[in-house]
């Protein structure tokens, strides 16, 4: 490649980091805000607006309007992340039989968890395994684990409180 190539090339990247940026900080936002309304969580509109974004960056040679592009991928995920829910709801294990009131209430709390937090609470209060072990069971980071379990105890503080 000739020098001028690369010096093209190194513009062409510098222009489309740019244009991403700009896109990131103009939109980022009310991206979020559009999720959370949609969804309710503010975690999982945080994630769900990240995810839309790395999509956006990929394309983003190919799409012509990238900041409708990014409003249709953020709204499409979030009717996704609820017809899960909508899924898991429907098909919730029913509770053992001879659980106290409180147990059932909690049980009930548990499952409305995402999978990830609750394999992970359940893992290491019940199974008293480390975020390690948990991590190689689940294929992720022990650091992502100890953040599924903290966000999963959150939810159940916030769920449980009088």
């Amino acid at each position: 490649m000739s020098v001028v190539a690369v010096h093209l090339s190194a513009e062409l990247a510098d222009e489309r980091t740019k244009r991403f940026d700009e896109l990131y900080r103009n939109e980022y936002p009310s991206m979020v805000r559009l999720a959370y309304a949609m969804i309710s969580d503010g975690s999982e509109a945080e994630d769900l607006v990240q995810d839309s974004f790395v999509e956006v960056y990929r394309r983003l040679d190919d799409i012509d309007r990238p900041g409708a592009y990014l409003h249709t991928s953020v709204v499409n995920r979030c009717r996704s992340a609820l017809q899960r829910r909508r899924m898991i709801a429907e098909h919730a294990p029913e509770p053992p039989d001879g659980l106290s009131d409180d147990a059932d209430e909690f049980w009930d709390v548990l499952h409305k968890l995402s999978d990830e937090q609750r394999s992970a609470v359940v893992l290491k209060y019940d199974g008293n395994f480390r975020a390690s072990e948990i991590g190689r069971i689940h294929h992720e980071p022990a650091s992502t684990v100890r953040s599924h379990i903290r966000r999963g105890l959150a939810a159940l503080r916030k769920e449980l409180e009088p």
